[in-house]
């Protein structure tokens, strides 16, 4: 027998009385002096998986200087051990690590003393039923399929109990059970505990446990900037969200995996476009007149979200306030978003496939009246207005009937021949994550394929990454992420003149009459005042682009000495678009002659190249140390990055046929060609200061240092500092009786100072010059430049200033999490461009004008569970938002259409007409204030006079609501059951408007309009009780567009079902068989049910510009596989 004592070696021929006296002497002296305080107020920090045990002894005593007293026996038979553990106590960790071993622990004189606990351990009682005992096997994994190593199983019933801990293979077997009944409980430390009955019979078959990942609310590691934290320890406020939130959802970008998952961050996708249907993201409210975009950070380098795939997120941290995000300076005004890839893991190699199979369909489209409704509801206009009918009741027949075989009189249904595209998509991800104690590996490679429901849509995603890390000595560790993207995107484009684009095509296809024919028989297409837009899908006009994204990032790790890190990095990104867009021209002729009629041209290409380099040279100082109770953490560092843009574009015009899309077979006369070359550049100092006193009173300080080429030098630097303090109650003593009920209760407040530079280009600060400015000189033509731009050299950044109170509770053995606060967000000097006088002649230079607040409530909370076999988790999340601007220098209001910034009232406020009602009478026509735009009568609109002058005008506008929600929530629900599991993903908002405007209606007309349905409840003689005026043609005051009015303000408050999975984990028996560690299969839905008081074929989350005529929101069905190997 040999022994282990403070790492060396005990002679096994020593007489075994002797390690006896010695063992006995041992425990005498633990039982008779008092155990050091010294050794129970060390604290350790470990991260190991699957480790050894004799490892983590290892571990613990380089970092408390104990030695360890442990039988080399118990080491070879113990199970390895997984913690995750920062600063934690060794009584604590030494619990973690040995319970479920059946070991025990005692600390005397420095030395740790582990021993086997036969307590542990019941066996049979002698009796009977022992005869009739049968065995207890299953496999332990987590919801993944992943085996989980060393989990402690335990089988209690009223006269036995017995327990083990898993193998390598997740398996355990509990021999001899005698038959009855028995409470198994399984647990593993970052996993919520599994509790369930069971009756052991001659029936009992292998049990598949699969374990639910924690809560841990205390223990949770959390992205923050430049590292991570403790969940436990963090003051300032940051939502996160892990690969499992985006697991088993057909997600083709990261940004809309966020939307209602965390509050106070809002995301809105209004587009389902292949290639331009990723959403947008604000965090706490729109802070800023202009570019309002969060920072985005993936692993440590600035990129963008569209360069991940989402299957190699491992976790995202938002950070929203001041305190979590100062330290990023003069770019984190609006919030920073941090994505972290996943990264290699010590152990075998594992290799996974994901896979799945989807149908896209539009969630909501427009419901047009057949072509006998539009011609009738046409003559009712100009019936209305006193002019001539334009179709007979022949023509409104035959429309009807379809009865003229001619083809004059169709119900030409453009949406039908415009959405007939696959809509199919398919996803595949490969990858390879293991490695040993030396070098970790991640390797993926990730293939998207998207159909749009338009033909000639699509978009392709080629992704690969590679994350490598490896300790290449006992100080020094080094990394190394690289990303590739390659996106090929294709898109159909109309061939109307300088507007050529898809979003015109799917705009005239929503516009054009039914009565249009779409083709006559001879071959010939109909056409309205626009054209025809399925003359453009079939002729091909294309717009079409490949996108090259290249980011990596490598660095070091050196150990200075004991708690002091060195962190060296250099990243780099590099973005390169290649285009090509050529618009075919179109010749319309007239049916029944065959002569030319409408020309749509001329033919054209468009060839361009752009380029943006992007590098960051950064190194960080970082020191941890630990004495008793107390945590100090400080890390100082600098960074140096700079941003280089190139573009060029090349164009010629009037190719000789539709076939030749080459450039230089295009003729010269008309081209023209463009190049440019612009940089910025920002030098950068940061630090930050952490302090926490048992886990129990927090604070943290940061700062940041901020130099940018955007600035005059005077105006150049930006300071930006923080302070964040927290208050743990529950650690207190005196909350010691309610700790049972009340796990963890933190109070927390921040301070902070944000900057923004991202708003009005590289060069806001000096004038510019444009070229092609000519001039005479001496009598001759002469190229020259001249200025453009006005100059303002004392514009500065615009600087956010945030402050914060929040409240983070445990609750019921952190089964119970909430987390809620308020947030005042100010931010001033927002750079406008104000009105200048005409002889100014230049355009009005940049001015630190505007200011603008946000304020609000946000309140996340979930619960974990389980009843019986199945376990269960619910998370729900709210945020309520007051926008306000309350600073233009005087200026304003600024009126665009139907909304208007003013002092006093939301961001991209509407802003029109009271309206009263209809006009029932011509009594109420005369008695009211005097209207415009023509003859009023009954049926029409009737607006307020506001400022009683007897007439109304542009004086009576007034605010009428604003389309940023004022509230947004999400609420999600997780089973698990025997190797099934379904969730189910709500997203919503609450107090939004939405301005209906005639791209949602339609309009009446002979050929270039048609109506919804929502004309059928119009006004006429007959019938008053309606919910619209009567029809309209010459006469505009009666729209949304002519006359904006809180007649068309309605609520678009909605519930989205935004995604439903039921999967299926197939028996671990069935896989192993065939050499597989898991198989999985699923169904998961996208956007499947909207829930709205809006018009029923308008998509509610859509902007109001955009709805109606771009290209619609989709649902996805897909069927998809997970594979281990």
């Amino acid at each position: 027998m040999k022994f282990t004592a403070s790492g060396q070696s005990v002679s096994p021929h020593w007489p075994l009385k002797l390690w006896t006296i010695m063992k006995l002497t041992v425990w005498l002296m633990a039982a008779a002096l008092p155990i050091s305080a010294k050794s129970f107020s060390q604290r350790v920090t470990i991260n190991k998986k699957n480790c050894k045990l004799e490892d983590v002894f290892e571990r613990i005593k380089q970092q408390t200087g104990l030695s360890f007293m442990v039988e080399k026996v118990l080491l070879d038979n113990a199970q390895p051990v997984t913690l995750h553990e920062e600063n934690a106590p060794l009584e604590k960790v030494l619990s973690e690590c040995l319970n479920f071993q059946q070991l025990s622990y005692q600390i005397t004189n420095q030395v740790i003393v582990v021993n086997r606990n036969t307590d542990k351990i019941m066996p049979a009682a002698p009796t009977a039923a022992a005869s009739t005992s049968f065995p207890v096997s299953g496999v332990v994994t987590d919801q993944k399929g992943t085996a989980l190593v060393g989990a402690s199983v335990l089988l209690k019933g009223k006269d036995f109990q017995k327990g083990m801990a898993a193998d390598a293979q997740g398996k355990f077997l509990l021999e001899k059970v005698p038959e009855g009944d028995y409470t198994i409980e399984v647990s593993l430390i970052g996993f919520g505990k599994y509790t369930a009955q069971l009756h052991v019979n001659s029936a009992t078959q292998p049990l598949e446990i699969r374990l639910s990942a924690a809560s841990q609310a205390l223990e949770e590691l959390v992205i923050v900037a430049y590292g991570k934290q403790k969940k436990t320890n963090l003051t300032g406020s940051i939502s996160a969200i892990t690969s499992r939130e985006l697991d088993n959802r057909p997600l083709t970008n990261v940004t809309n995996a966020l939307q209602g998952t965390m509050s106070g961050v809002t995301v809105m996708q209004s587009n389902g476009q292949p290639g331009k249907d990723e959403g947008t993201i604000k965090i706490r409210g729109i802070g800023t007149l202009s570019n309002s975009n969060p920072m985005i950070v993936v692993d440590g380098l600035i990129s963008s979200m569209s360069d991940v795939n989402p299957n190699d997120v491992e976790s995202v941290s938002v950070l929203k306030d001041a305190a979590s995000a100062a330290i990023y300076g003069s770019r984190a005004a609006n919030g920073v978003v941090l994505i972290t890839t996943k990264k290699g893991k010590k152990g075998k190699l594992q290799v996974r496939y994901d896979a799945y199979l989807g149908k896209q369909h539009a969630t909501r489209l427009p419901e047009y009246l057949p072509s006998w409704q539009q011609a009738a509801f046409y003559n009712e206009a100009l019936a209305n207005e006193g002019a001539p009918v334009k179709w007979t009741d022949k023509d409104i027949q035959q429309f009807r009937d379809g009865s003229d075989k001619t083809g004059a009189h169709p119900n030409t249904d453009w949406l039908d021949l415009l959405y007939r595209g696959s809509g199919i998509q398919h996803n595949h991800y490969v990858s390879l994550n293991g490695g040993d104690e030396k070098t970790q590996y991640m390797v993926s490679l990730g293939y998207l394929d998207q159909e749009g429901i338009i033909k000639g849509t699509n978009n392709k995603k080629f992704t690969a990454r590679v994350n490598i890390s490896s300790n290449i000595s006992k100080r020094t560790s080094v990394f190394a992420n690289i990303g590739y993207l390659y996106s090929p995107f294709n898109e159909p484009i109309s061939s109307y003149p300088g507007a050529s684009s898809l979003s015109l095509i799917t705009f005239v296809a929503n516009q054009i009459s039914n009565v249009v024919p779409y083709k006559f028989d001879n071959g010939y297409y109909g056409y309205g005042p626009n054209g025809n837009p399925i003359a453009s899908l079939e002729l091909g006009s294309f717009n079409r682009t490949q996108r090259y994204t290249l980011t990596g990032n490598a660095g070091a790790d050196i150990l200075l000495a004991k708690g002091l890190h060195f962190k060296p990095t250099f990243g780099y990104r590099l973005n390169i678009d290649q285009g090509e867009k050529f618009v075919k021209d179109i010749q319309f002729y007239d049916p029944n002659s065959g002569r030319p009629t409408k020309y749509q041209g001329p033919n054209n290409l468009t060839n361009n190249y752009d380029n943006t380099s992007y590098t960051n040279l950064q190194a960080i100082l970082e020191y941890t140390t630990y004495f008793g109770a107390h945590h100090l953490g400080l890390l100082g560092g600098g960074s140096q990055e700079s941003t280089t843009y190139r573009e060029n574009s090349m164009y010629r015009e009037n190719f000789l046929n539709n076939a030749i899309s080459q450039i230089n077979a295009g003729p010269t006369a008309g081209q023209t060609s463009k190049g440019l070359t612009n940089e910025v550049a920002l030098r950068s100092f940061f630090g930050r200061f952490n302090y926490d006193y048992d886990e129990k009173y927090l604070f943290e300080a940061s700062l940041r240092y901020d130099g940018s080429s955007r600035f005059a030098p005077s105006n150049q630097w930006g300071l930006f500092p923080s302070f964040s303090g927290g208050w743990n109650i529950a650690r207190e003593n005196f909350f010691a009786p309610l700790r049972e009920l009340i796990s963890d209760l933190k109070l927390r407040s921040t301070w902070g100072k944000l900057g923004n530079q991202n708003v009005v280009g590289n060069y806001p600060a000096i004038s510019t010059v444009s070229p092609g400015q000519d001039y005479s000189f001496n009598h001759i033509i002469a190229s020259g430049i001249a200025p453009v731009t006005g100059a303002n050299a004392d514009i500065t950044w615009e600087t956010t200033n945030t402050t914060d109170f929040g409240l983070d509770a445990s609750l019921l053995q952190h089964k119970l999490t909430f987390s809620g606060g308020y947030f005042i967000r100010n931010t001033t000097g927002i750079l406008l461009q104000l009105p200048i006088g005409a002889p100014y002649s230049l355009s009005a230079p940049y001015q630190n004008a505007g200011a603008v607040t946000n304020k609000g409530w946000e309140f996340s909370a979930g619960y974990n569970g389980h009843i019986h076999e199945v376990n269960y988790s619910i998370n729900a999340n709210a945020t309520f938002i007051n926008n306000r601007i309350t600073d233009l220098k005087g200026s304003g209001p600024y009126i665009s259409g139907g909304t208007f910034q003013q002092v006093g009232f939301p961001i991209y406020a509407f802003y029109g007409y009271v309206c009263e009602g209809i006009f029932q009478t011509t009594e109420e026509v005369a008695k009211h204030a005097k209207q415009t735009g023509g003859v009023i009568a009954p049926g029409d609109l009737m607006y307020k006079d506001l400022n009683h002058d007897g007439k109304i005008d542009g004086a009576d506008r007034t605010y009428l609501g604003s389309y940023f929600p004022k509230t947004t929530f999400g609420f999600n629900l997780h089973l698990d059951w025997k190797g099934f599991d379904f969730g189910a993903f709500f997203q919503g908002a609450l107090g939004v408007k939405n301005y209906v405007q005639s791209n949602m209606l339609g309009g009446v007309g002979a050929n270039s309009n048609k109506p919804t349905t929502a004309f059928l409840d119009r006004w006429t003689p007959e019938n008053h009780s309606t919910t619209f005026p009567r029809l309209w043609f010459s006469y505009k005051n009666n729209g949304p567009s002519n006359m904006p009015s809180s007649f068309w303000i309605r609520d678009a408050s909605y519930l989205r079902l935004k995604n439903l999975q039921l999967g299926y984990n197939l028996p671990k028996t069935w896989v192993h068989r065939i050499g597989l560690n898991n198989i999985k299969v699923y169904y998961s839905g996208q956007n499947l049910l909207t829930f709205s008081n809006f018009y029923k074929w308008v998509d509610p989350e859509a902007p109001q510009a955009e709805s109606g005529y771009s290209y619609p929101q989709v649902k996805i069905n897909t069927v998809g596989i997970n594979v281990l190997f």
